[in-house]
């Protein structure tokens, strides 16, 4: 006891075990890419210089020449796999907006982690985006992959997370002009695996207030894929490359060209795309539509009018060029009077800061301990 003392004096601390502290996480797990914005418990916004990673783990290949990969970790994540992928077998650890692989998921998840604390002395209570409708096995398997990463998490539909990034918490309740999109609005949100649409009306959205569709921007990789396949057979192009083409290109309405160099036989060549990626992309017009319709079927008739003005298009499919501007057009011809819709300027941070928004208000008894 009296080493104890001594030791304490001499250190100024006790030789209890410290209390970690606590980082609450908002968490943008998505199929192409994961946003994470982070707070201290106090609510004081973390800063981080990168807190945007591509959703891809690649595995090293047999033979590997010692030397070629930047580190003797058999695993490389997010951008670094991207760089060094003709020597990796890339893994996606989501597909169509849920988790594939528990245990690829898993890596990734723990890869986001050291990100967020890097010196591993705290403890992460996430809430965590989920396509719109998520089955309970769905759900299990988004828990699983963050068993020993996170110690605690909170599952949340993602297009209510992307409504409350998108408020402004001052002007909401106080300026009678503001339309609160956690109160009147209807998101569609554009991923990589799904498209979400929800119905936001000051409530956490019921399954009734959701449709998920399992068509985004992966469809919209695949489309192109076929389309060149069937085109220009002599043409393969990996699912990266393609991925990278619709970034740059993508656009729906009248054509344009979109040029584009490839290899044929070894040999580079430049190659209008444009009416390939225009159909390609113009392939989620009618299911985006149809679930739109399906939502306005189920609004409230004095809610309808203010939905109407507040037809918010997030995610990365958001970035289609013409895409907000068609949802639109349509709406208003089919007899939709006064449909607005308008697109995020943060579209990238915003379901991952109204997931922090969500981190911030839970109380102790809803966390979840991911088992």
């Amino acid at each position: 006891m009296a080493n104890t003392k001594a030791n304490e004096s001499e250190s100024g601390e006790s030789t209890k075990t410290k209390v970690k502290k606590i980082l609450l996480c908002g968490l943008d797990l998505g199929t192409n890419t994961s946003v994470f914005q982070i707070s201290n418990q106090d609510g004081k916004t973390v800063e981080y210089e990168n807190d945007i990673h591509r959703s891809l783990v690649g595995y090293s290949k047999p033979g590997i020449i010692p030397g070629i990969l930047p580190t003797n970790d058999t695993a490389l994540f997010a951008e670094m796999a991207l760089e060094y992928r003709m020597h990796l077998e890339l893994k996606w650890p989501l597909a169509d907006g849920f988790v594939s692989n528990v245990a690829t998921c898993r890596e990734f998840c723990g890869y986001l982690r050291k990100q967020i604390d890097p010196k591993e002395n705290c403890e992460i209570w996430g809430v965590i985006g989920a396509p719109a409708n998520a089955s309970k096995s769905r759900l299990k398997d988004i828990r699983s992959s963050f068993s020993g990463v996170f110690e605690k998490v909170l599952i949340v539909p993602e297009p209510f997370l992307a409504a409350m990034g998108l408020r402004d918490d001052e002007r909401a309740g106080v300026d009678p002009t503001y339309v609160d999109p956690t109160k009147h609005s209807l998101i569609i949100d554009i991923g990589a695996g799904t498209t979400d649409c929800c119905l936001v009306q000051g409530y956490f959205p019921t399954d009734e207030d959701q449709v998920s569709i399992a068509m985004a921007g992966d469809t919209i990789d695949q489309k192109m894929g076929e389309l060149i396949g069937n085109r220009y057979p002599d043409i393969s192009l990996t699912r990266v490359t393609l991925t990278k083409m619709k970034e740059a290109n993508s656009f729906v309405g009248k054509d344009k060209t979109a040029n584009v160099k490839v290899f044929v036989d070894g040999k580079p060549r430049s190659i209008d795309f444009g009416s390939i990626i225009r159909e390609s992309c113009e392939c989620l017009l009618d299911p985006i539509m149809e679930s739109v319709r399906e939502l306005f079927s189920r609004c409230d008739s004095e809610s309808v009018e203010h939905v109407l003005k507040n037809i918010i298009v997030a995610g990365g499919g958001s970035q289609i060029t013409g895409l907000p501007d068609l949802i639109q057009k349509r709406l208003r011809e089919e007899g939709y009077e006064g449909a607005t819709t308008m697109v995020p300027d943060d579209y990238r941070r915003l379901v991952a800061r109204g997931a922090l928004k969500i981190a911030n208000n839970v109380r102790e008894d809803q966390w979840q301990v991911p088992l």
